[in-house]
């Protein structure tokens, strides 16, 4: 057993309050399937009193007394005005982003950091290294024989795509309930095992119908990826770690963009016809048996949870320990017991969901960064095959070139957001970039060197999602069962308009110049840059309302205001930051 992942209890830990709580669990999932069970306004008053919870004052945590009186405009660009105090940035100086220790002020926090890389950073990165490959095999496999061999013709190519989309949005759904409730090192895993056997299905494909068939149950099974994910990784890193490690995860992405092409190519070249069995076939059989079944297997292992339900077979208790005061510091709240969540069908949930601005304001920005893609538009591919006498092996060769300086594109935007805790200047200043890729492509009787640059630097359409996502995580921190629905609401709507959109802008037939996808993208893109602010509005209010819970009491004398009452009755100061008093620390 001690060799299998299992549910860490640590010393100081009652077990018999775990055995109490899985009876309470059974019990509730029981009363959850009767709508409008009289505990139901229990639970939303325990939730809401968490919730009060993490917007109070703790022990052994140093806050900042801060007036407001002259507060300049321009300190509406510092992001993290108000969801850090100084103590806290301080603490870290510069060259220690990547790993800092100024929560706990140990050596366990850095060695903490240095164990969630190897293990969920760089999982992840291979997971979605194998994911990515899966999918760009299909465009590699099109310009591979693939067409021919099943007579693909006008838009089947991405009518395709939006039949495999659909898929995942279809499964992604359940992932609500799913989330909150099941550890993530057996839902991930389990679902990776389907991923694998359609990756593998896909050689045999005989047909065009067929072929969908497969690939939209790679993508239903794949659904679980993002969403999952990005709740395990919002679950152990700091608000100015996570777009360093979330740039793991997405470099994944573009090494299968890279490999998928060079694969493609070797392949090709030395496996075609081998035993009867066309090039672009051996493809997904590697994709499928060598790399994406392994990759699950090793996902049961490695994936450890969430800090207050931890499964790791690698983390110390001293680890666990400095990861749950980690997410104290943090105001994280990773987990609940599901004797306290709400059934999934409760009218409190969706109220809470819709009713807020900032979800709409999430869907628009999460919507924008889907249709903006130029770099998985497949064009590039389609411009080497059309204007150039290019061979196959040639061609999937050079197709990798924007995937490489993509590389470069996301870590500047990833690691610039936590070096100088800022994340707007860099969506802004990577949308820039694709505005000018797609203006010179909609142009078009431009040099050939010009549109060389165009391609080249297309990747920066996708350099931002990083800084995208550490937002998303960050809004929805103080709320787990919330943090699940909504995060799947928001990936599943702005996905939707990614099954239909390209459809329309990205037609097939207008190959190679495709002006209405570039026109398109350079629409979106532009909202999606001058969306940051309207976002970044919506992050500074929702962090100033939870500035005590970020160690920064506030008030403003130039309105009358003074100190709050409790600083002086339970809080004592120590150099130039306060702390709860000993006896009123105990209490806590």
């Amino acid at each position: 057993m001690r060799f299998l992942p299992h549910l860490r209890v640590l010393p100081e830990e009652k077990i018999e309050n775990y055995s109490s709580d899985a009876s309470v669990s059974s019990a509730d999932l029981h009363e959850e399937a009767s709508p409008g069970s009289k505990d139901e306004g229990t639970k939303v008053e325990a939730l809401e009193h968490e919730n009060q919870n993490t917007n109070a004052v703790h022990g052994g945590i140093p806050y900042e007394l801060r007036d407001e009186k002259g507060r300049r405009w321009w300190k509406f660009f510092d992001e993290f005005e108000y969801r850090s105090n100084s103590e806290y940035k301080k603490s870290r100086n510069w060259y220690t982003f990547l790993y800092p220790n100024h929560t706990t002020q140990t050596k366990a926090e850095r060695r903490l950091l240095y164990k969630l890389d190897l293990m969920i950073g760089m999982y992840f990165l291979m997971l979605c290294w194998s994911k990515s490959l899966d999918l760009n095999n299909y465009s590699n496999a099109y310009f591979s024989h693939m067409r021919e061999d099943l007579n693909m013709a006008n838009n089947d190519y991405i009518n395709t795509v939006a039949i495999s989309n659909v898929g995942a949005i279809v499964l992604q759904l359940p992932f609500m309930y799913l989330l909150p409730r099941f550890p993530s090192h057996l839902i991930l895993p389990i679902m990776d095992l389907g991923w694998s056997f359609f990756t593998f299905a896909c050689y045999r494909a005989n047909s065009l119908a067929e072929l969908r068939a497969y690939r939209f149950f790679v993508s239903a099974f794949g659904s679980a990826y993002y969403p999952v994910s990005q709740y395990v990784l919002g679950s152990w890193y700091a608000p100015d770690e996570i777009s360093s490690r979330v740039c793991l995860f997405f470099c994944g992405q573009l090494l299968g963009g890279v490999t998928s092409g060079l694969l493609q190519a070797r392949t090709f070249q030395d496996l075609d016809g081998v035993r009867g069995i066309a090039g672009w076939r051996w493809m997904f059989l590697i994709d499928g048996i060598a790399i994406s079944i392994p990759c699950a297997i090793i996902g049961y292992f490695v994936i450890p949870g969430i800090p207050s339900k931890c499964y790791s077979l690698f983390l110390s208790d001293d680890e666990i320990r400095v990861a749950r005061e980690r997410n104290k510091r943090n105001q994280i709240k990773d987990g609940v017991e599901k004797s306290q969540l709400l059934p999934l069908w409760s009218k409190k949930i969706w109220k809470k969901m819709f009713l807020t601005p900032t979800f709409w304001v999430l869907v628009i920005f999460d919507t924008c960064s889907w249709n903006n893609m130029t770099a998985f538009s497949g064009s590039f591919l389609f411009w080497l095959q059309h204007d150039h006498d290019y061979s196959v092996v040639t061609i999937n060769n050079l197709g990798v070139l924007p995937a490489c300086l993509g590389f470069v594109f996301v870590f500047v935007c990833a690691w610039g957001a936590d070096l100088f805790r800022c994340k707007w200047i860099f969506m802004v200043f990577s949308q820039a970039m694709n505005c000018i890729s797609c203006a010179i492509l909609i142009k078009w009787d431009v040099s050939n060197s010009a549109k060389w640059f165009a391609f080249l630097i297309t990747y920066f359409s996708v350099a931002a999602s990083p800084c995208l996502w550490s937002f998303i995580n960050d809004f929805l921190r103080l709320d787990p069962q919330m943090r699940a629905v909504t995060w799947i609401a928001i990936y599943t709507f702005s996905q939707s308009t990614y099954a239909w959109i390209p459809t329309l802008a990205w037609k097939t037939v207008e190959q190679p110049r495709f002006k209405t996808g570039y026109t398109v993208s350079l629409i979106f893109s532009a909202i999606y840059g001058l969306w940051t602010f309207v976002v970044l509005y919506f992050y500074k209010r929702h962090e100033k309302k939870h500035a005590l819970g970020n160690g920064i009491i506030l008030y403003n004398s130039e309105n009358g205001q003074c100190a709050p009452e409790f600083v002086n009755s339970q809080m004592e100061k120590r150099g130039d930051y306060y702390y709860l008093k000993e006896a009123d620390s105990d209490k806590q």
